[in-house]
């Protein structure tokens, strides 16, 4: 959302608007509750600048909720049994956990042990026990209908091979998970940094599979906020808290929080767009306490000159941005196409004109497995797209039966004019660079490119152009990863197991089989080899180009203590509960 002068004013009215719908809101009167005594201790509130699109859906698990605002909403309210740390390690949650999670593996069974802490309940007060971890199961483990499943579901990945959740102890409260098939990123199950956290089985499970199959798809819509206002973390967010007119979302404490914090009254999360003069002036005159926006060389200048009021920090993470080809188009389902697409692109003028003007860091990516700053990394990208290659690119769309036009574009006799149009978030300066870069680089190979900001990009299948929907033929936007690799099977498997977050719908057996072996192997060293065949098959099929790894750009006012950026999944409120304000 650009705002203009008019925009700037509705943004204003939109915080006064936040302000009144929580006035009333709080920790409670200091007789019930989980954290009452708290409540004493908190003061002041801390305003966050949404930069992506305002969410349609909070529900985690489908499309229409696999945003970042929504991971970033619901960092603090759905609990989870791991979280990830700023420098990627893996901490166990000790405010939910009474213990930390064991694992024992006995050949090819793996069984996993949850202990859940006495204190841990919902907002409502029902206690969080083995219940919850085992609707959390049922409910992620399948897409097929016939198995119980639900077609929604963008992944089942580590789910799908579980073969119990079972609960006893005294207040079912141990939980133990029985796998058919060893997992090796187990810890990014039941965890909500990687993948949803553990949803409330009283509220929304029931005996039939088909109706919670229809509630998952539903989901949540934004307007309607969560289902009874739930909450297992430490902030709540009210269905009346949620302004879909000035796109703003409330959060407060949790009255049965069970651990520390929150230490501030509210986190107010106001959409403001990606225009950087927003940003910045919201910085400067206090309206922001913290933007989080797509970094541009103007943005990180001018917030810099806001030192020493406004601190910032850019940073590699574990995302990245990447070319899509929907290979149920036309021209895109032919694998030449795709190939000299990839070979006309001079990817290192792509990162020069974009990240490169802010980071001596940003480097091309030539993996979507594993990242520059990861150990794992390889190149496993062929020479021939590690250059552009035009000479090459048009011997290969000549041999797939295109002819040069009389205006340098390529034409095919059943498929037409070779014109790609590339879809991206509207609103996003630095993809829209991305693109105006590759413009140019494609035709010189005799192919029309244009660009297109799709405010629909990440909707539901109910939307035509968006990647669940498939109509559209290519797109640049980012994975937001985290340190279990994974989770990248519903990218890249195979459309056959459901469509999952597979956009290209291209996929191979091979790769199908690659993964299988994957998610099971416990050693690191072997398991990195197999993530490495598994990209270099991806090269062979094309649907998909790595651009560059995503810096990540956090600024604060300097008077917000506990404020770190964590540039994976869990992302910028990862920790927001710790915060205080001076």
């Amino acid at each position: 959302m650009n705002l203009s002068r008019r925009g700037a004013a509705l943004f204003a009215s939109g915080l006064a608007g936040a302000l009144l719908l929580t006035a009333c809101t709080g920790g409670g009167d200091g007789d019930e509750g989980g954290n009452d005594g708290q409540a004493a201790e908190r003061s002041g509130q801390v305003v966050f600048g949404e930069s992506t699109d305002f969410p349609e859906n909070l529900f985690p698990n489908i499309a229409a909720g696999n945003a970042t605002s929504t991971a970033n909403i619901l960092n603090g309210i759905l609990p989870g049994a791991f979280t990830v740390q700023p420098d990627f390690s893996i901490v166990w949650n000790d405010d939910l956990l009474a213990e930390e999670p064991t694992l024992e593996v006995d050949g090819e069974t793996q069984t996993n042990t949850y202990v859940i802490s006495d204190e841990a309940v919902w907002s409502d007060g029902t206690p969080i026990t083995a219940d919850d971890f085992e609707f959390t199961w049922r409910s992620s483990r399948s897409t097929d209908p016939a198995d119980g499943g639900c077609p929604a579901l963008l992944s089942t990945t580590g789910y799908e091979q579980i073969e119990s959740v079972e609960g006893s102890g005294e207040n079912n409260k141990t939980v133990t998970v029985t796998y058919t098939t060893p997992f090796s990123d187990w810890q990014s199950l039941f965890s909500g940094d990687f993948g949803g956290g553990i949803l409330p089985a009283h509220i929304m499970d029931d005996e039939d599979p088909a109706v919670v199959c229809e509630t998952i798809t539903e989901g949540w819509p934004i307007g309607e906020g969560l289902p009874s206002d739930i909450s297992g973390g430490p902030w709540q967010l009210l269905a009346e808290s949620v302004d879909v007119g000035t796109q703003t979302v409330v959060l407060t404490p949790n009255p049965e929080w069970y651990g520390e914090g929150p230490f501030i009254e509210r986190l107010i999360i106001q959409n403001i767009g990606n225009d950087p003069t927003t940003a910045v002036q919201g910085l400067q005159n206090g309206e922001l306490g913290i933007i989080y926006p797509q970094p541009q060389l103007d943005l990180v200048n001018q917030v810099e000159e806001l030192a020493p009021d406004v601190e910032s920090d850019v940073t590699f993470g574990l995302s990245f941005e990447h070319l899509d080809f929907n290979a149920q188009d036309p021209h895109l389902a032919s694998l030449p196409v795709r190939q000299a697409i990839a070979m006309s692109l001079d990817r290192e003028e792509i990162v020069d004109q974009t990240v490169g003007q802010f980071s001596s860091d940003a480097e091309v990516l030539q993996n979507r497995i594993y990242f520059n700053n990861q150990p794992e990394y390889e190149d496993t990208a062929p020479e021939v797209y590690k250059e552009q290659n035009t000479e090459q690119a048009r011997e290969l769309l000549e041999g797939d039966g295109y002819t040069l036009g009389p205006d340098g574009i390529y034409t095919h006799p059943e498929r037409g004019r070779l014109e790609i149009q590339i879809d991206t978030t509207a609103n996003n300066p630095l993809r829209q660079t991305t693109i105006e870069v590759m413009i140019p680089q494609l035709e010189e190979s005799g192919i029309a490119a244009s660009f297109n900001a799709n405010p629909d990009i990440f909707a539901g299948a109910e939307q035509p152009t968006s990647l669940e929907a498939g109509g559209f033929q290519a797109a640049v936007f980012a994975w937001v990863g985290s340190p279990f690799r994974s989770a990248t099977q519903s990218i890249y498997w195979s459309p056959d197991n459901g469509l999952g977050q597979n956009y290209s719908r291209q996929g191979t057996a091979e790769i199908d089989e690659l993964y299988a072996e994957f998610v099971q192997e416990p050693d690191d060293a072997a398991r990195a080899e197999i993530g490495n065949q598994i990209d270099a098959l991806l090269w062979e099929q094309v649907a998909t180009v790595p651009l560059y790894q995503k810096p990540t750009f956090i600024a604060w006012q300097s008077n917000i203590q506990g404020v770190e950026d964590n540039s994976t999944q869990a992302g910028p409120l990862w920790n927001s509960e710790t915060w205080t304000v001076e």
